[in-house]
């Protein structure tokens, strides 16, 4: 992939699924973001923020643990860009969510980039 279109943002990707997580990783890191963070649970946020800025989050909604909402709160009022990457449909998004950047699995590598680089650069 040439397309270099996330070329030093860095990006957390909360993800489950392992393979699903690792092929996250490898399109963003080919579209020249660093991926800072990979994880399958909620991480603590401010422990993320002293390693340095974080440019989007890749989200999905159940982490088999639990849904993810309020992490995505908590980056809301970072004001840290995330695009939840789910199986479910958006009606499933609370009110002070909705029209967050969603996708729905399985995503193509362009959607994906695209989505994150717009949330990114709204910032």
């Amino acid at each position: 992939m040439t397309d270099r279109a996330l070329s030093g943002y860095r990006i957390v990707i909360l993800e489950d699924d392992y393979y699903q997580a690792q092929d996250c990783r490898q399109l963003l890191e080919a579209a020249g973001a660093k991926v800072i963070a990979i994880s399958a649970t909620i991480p603590d946020l401010p422990a993320l923020l002293e390693e340095g800025r974080i440019d989007a989050v890749l989200i999905d909604i159940n982490l088999g643990h639990g849904l993810s909402f309020d992490f995505a709160r908590a980056l809301k009022a970072q004001a840290i860009p995330f695009v939840f990457l789910t199986g479910y449909d958006a009606a499933m998004l609370p009110d002070d969510l909705a029209g967050s950047g969603y996708l729905t699995k399985p995503a193509d590598a362009a959607r994906i980039m695209a989505a994150l680089a717009s949330a990114a650069a709204a910032r």
